[in-house]
């Protein structure tokens, strides 16, 4: 049985001004529609299946559905979606749930069409605030604008949040290793959950780290993070829903070139890049023997070398051993010697999606140009998608100084830099 997150459900007074609102902080809503029970919508979403929905009364009539969000304010509800209702709800009553019956749902879209699903509420009553409720779509919903907010994590604060893992173990997913119970990786393309009050960690020492809102509002407090293709980070609170964005790949030219699909491992997903850059023309590959830069160890297996247009520095795939644990690893690097930008293990931890998202960006950032490292006297900054990473010590705000210096051309000692590819 699959089951993922669907979307977050946040009551409104007012749709067009919600959606004016989402829209002005660059999360872009779009009407989705009328439900037969008087409720209407507006979508947040993206390219990947979860979203945010914006619900508001469009009728004066009076039903459990219409009362319930006439009557609430922000985050009220969240759905589950299962490809078997039936199965779903059967593994829910095994494991002491009391849902209700499956019955049908739709809604009216703007253009006159019919999105159709069965649901199945599992808390007492429509949009219930402590239990989520399970949606088998039987009319698929394609995917949002490619350009729409991507949701990569949901954070829940019910009543009882236990009692919320033990509905989610029960419906398959899998609880961190390191924060169990309250903490859930991405299923099937959705979004992570966390569970507040997260607790504490399980042999994380010093490299854990959380993240909390506070809210005195009524009802379950929710939190968000999201990509956007574009803009900057960004940390605020929209209709009771704490929310962090930050830009991803997309906001760069050379995500165009990015490989369709993205499911696979880290390896099959770095040669897929390899197939798509080569077929293109951009790069030519060849194989060669490995030089990497200061301080960075890892035992070759096999290696693949992309050539690009003239002033750009060459993109290396690697695959080998970790030098510690043996474990098997692939790390994409630019320059020579090599200065790696990402590497991933060939295991499933992290979660296989994790990693396809990771050699993404480190393709996306090496075909990018621009200052990639700089080096100095055993210190090193070596820029990411969204940042950076220093190995050695540095004073506050030196490493940012040093990457702006070398993009300014104001240092040149230590830098690698090059063209981008587009």
């Amino acid at each position: 049985m699959s089951a993922r997150f669907d979307h977050l459900v946040v009551a409104v007074d007012d749709l067009d001004e919600a959606a004016a609102r989402w829209g002005a902080a660059g999360l872009s809503a779009v009407r989705g529609g009328a439900h037969p029970v008087g409720t209407e919508n507006a979508l947040v979403r993206g390219p990947r299946p979860a979203y945010v929905e914006l619900i508001a009364a469009g009728s004066g009539e009076s039903n459990p559905w219409l009362d319930r969000v006439r009557s609430a304010r922000g985050p009220i509800s969240w759905a589950i979606a299962v490809d078997d209702i039936e199965a779903a709800r059967t593994a829910l009553v095994d494991a002491g749930f009391d849902p209700q019956p499956v019955v049908g749902g739709s809604r009216r879209t703007p253009d006159g069409g019919l999105v159709e699903w069965r649901l199945c509420d599992v808390g007492e009553g429509p949009y219930d605030g402590s239990l989520p409720f399970l949606i088998q779509w039987t009319t698929p919903m394609g995917p949002g604008p490619a350009e729409g907010p991507i949701v990569e994590q949901i954070g829940l604060a019910p009543p009882d949040p236990d009692r919320v893992a033990d509905l989610l173990v029960a419906l398959g997913f899998e609880p961190s290793r390191s924060w169990p119970r309250r903490l859930f990786e991405p299923a099937a393309g959705g979004a992570g959950i966390r569970l507040e009050p997260i607790g504490d960690p399980v042999d994380l020492g010093s490299a854990s780290w959380s993240m909390s809102w506070d809210d005195e509002e009524r009802g379950p407090r929710a939190s968000l993070a999201l990509r956007t293709a574009s803009g900057e980070l960004t940390q605020l609170t929209l209709d009771g829903v704490g929310i962090v964005a930050w830009p991803d790949r997309r906001r760069l030219a050379a995500s165009a070139l990015q490989p369709a699909g993205g499911s696979g491992s880290a390896p099959e997903r770095a040669e897929a890049w390899v197939e798509s850059l080569v077929s293109s023309g951009l790069a030519v590959a060849e194989e060669v023997e490995v030089v990497w830069a200061e301080g960075i160890s890892i035992e070759v297996t096999a290696v693949t070398r992309l050539n690009g247009p003239a002033g750009t520095q060459p993109i290396t795939i690697v695959r080998g051993l970790h030098p510690l644990d043996r474990n098997g690893v692939v790390a994409i690097g630019v320059g020579e010697p090599v200065e790696v930008l990402e590497r991933q293990p060939m295991s499933g931890d992290p979660p296989t999606a994790e990693q396809v998202d990771r050699i993404d960006d480190a393709f996306v950032l090496a075909l990018s140009g621009g200052v990639y490292a700089v080096r100095g006297r055993r210190r090193s900054v070596v820029r990411a998608l969204d940042g950076w990473g220093a190995s050695g010590r540095f004073a506050k705000g030196e490493p940012e100084q040093w990457l702006a210096q070398a993009a300014a051309g104001r240092r040149t000692d230590g830098v690698l830099a090059g063209a981008p590819w587009l």
